[in-house]
């Protein structure tokens, strides 16, 4: 039996689409991230899972959802919920059905107020954005 070499890991995929020769770029749009110190930051992935949990009632669905596996929203959620004041989400026991999973009160205002703060940044940055799409498309 002959074996192959093994080539070594292979490259990972990148999730960017190819440029097209001419075609127009999307409208530049801001990413926000906040820091809290070196250990925690608050961004556009972490949100979105706490809204799909609140919006599907289950982490695995939730991170299904956004192509991760449960294990990796479920340590995403802990890291949040060990970061916050009290839990933003927590699992719920459940019946015929199975479990579940809820976003709190505290994970619902922070929701609320990281889409504030993205709403008034982007709102206060629509000139410099503008001008800066002219400049690069």
């Amino acid at each position: 039996m002959t074996r192959t070499k093994d080539a070594g890991p292979s490259k990972p995929i990148s999730r960017r689409r190819a440029k097209t020769p001419g075609a127009p770029r999307g409208a530049p749009r801001l990413s926000l991230r906040i820091k809290f110190g070196d250990k925690f930051h608050l961004g556009p992935g972490k949100i979105q899972l706490m809204e799909l949990i609140d919006e599907l009632g289950s982490i695995s669905a939730a991170g299904r959802a956004m192509g991760m596996s449960y294990r990796r929203a479920w340590m995403i959620i802990d890291a949040v919920n060990a970061a916050a004041i009290s839990p933003v989400v927590v699992k719920q026991t459940g019946g015929s059905g199975g479990g579940g999973a809820v976003l709190t009160e505290l994970g619902r205002e922070i929701v609320k107020r990281y889409r504030n703060v993205e709403r008034r940044a982007e709102k206060g940055s629509a000139d410099d954005l503008t001008a800066l799409s002219n400049a690069i498309s």
